[in-house]
């Protein structure tokens, strides 16, 4: 689940490392049960919103070619 920061806290991703995360970045939780719980549990707390994912990143697009 991806998130923004509303406020700079010390806080978890993946529910094992802590690392500031910091106000106006958005950040990717770890793929599973657990992200989405703590991806809530800032949200809950005031400090994160909800971030869409971005459609672009999600697909298997092909990579841009090189200019020549």
């Amino acid at each position: 689940m991806k998130i923004k920061m509303t406020e700079t806290v010390q806080g978890s991703l993946d529910g094992e490392s802590v690392q500031e995360l910091t106000k106006g970045h958005k950040y990717d939780t770890v793929d599973s049960p657990r992200g989405d719980r703590l991806a809530q549990y800032h949200i809950a707390q005031g400090v994160a919103v909800a971030v869409e994912a971005d459609p672009v990143a999600a697909t298997d697009a092909p990579a841009p070619k090189k200019a020549k």
